[in-house]
């Protein structure tokens, strides 16, 4: 069997590459964290029906999911922020006492973060703050679900005032940043004509 033969026996090979559009938009940043100066790294992906934000000290590993729906009544005028766990128990294996209370720290940290998106979208969409945008028929509400992987270090995982909002600020940078990409449209990164 000649080489002309054999290539011609072997089934077409296919070469297949999405449409950019389809691709989630993606951010990561490294921050140092505290008077320790540990190193922080935020990845941010914004898909089309989810937002993921990743937090982690622990060298890429996601530690504990945390999912956010978020709901708003224009019945009453309230938001609601729903928080549960996807995955892992939201307390570090140091051991010891204050499983619960890191648990809690963590919710309040995925719920501060899911408030100031819903504040960036409300800004962005043209209305005030406190403006119920009320989400569509489905349930949604104004921001899709929110995905938050925490895994810090054990001796960081209970924060210090400073440290929680120097988090929630840097994401929600990378947030904002995010944003912006993904509602540039198609000139992100072109030059026009000269």
């Amino acid at each position: 069997m000649s080489a002309v033969d054999h290539a011609s026996s072997l089934p077409p090979s296919y070469s297949y590459q999405p449409s950019p559009s389809s691709l989630p938009t993606s951010l990561i940043r490294t921050i140092t964290l505290g008077d320790e100066e540990v190193e922080t790294c935020l990845i941010l992906q914004l898909f089309s029906d989810r937002i993921f934000i990743s937090i982690t000290q622990l060298s890429g590993k996601v530690g504990s999911l945390f999912l956010c729906n978020v709901e708003e009544s224009i019945v009453d005028n309230s938001t609601t922020y729903n928080i549960r766990t996807l995955l892992g128990t939201g307390v570090s294996s140091r051991g010891g006492g204050g499983g619960e209370r890191e648990v809690s720290i963590r919710e309040v940290f995925v719920r501060r973060l899911a408030e100031r998106i819903v504040k960036h979208t409300r800004k962005m969409a043209g209305v005030s703050e406190t403006t119920i945008l009320g989400g569509a028929e489905d349930g949604t509400g104004p921001i899709p679900p929110l995905v938050v992987g925490l895994g810090l270090k054990p001796e960081c995982s209970i924060l210090s005032v400073q440290s929680f909002n120097a988090l929630v600020s840097a994401a929600m940078e990378l947030y904002s940043g995010g944003w912006e990409r993904s509602h540039a449209g198609g000139m992100v990164g072109m030059e026009g004509p000269d």
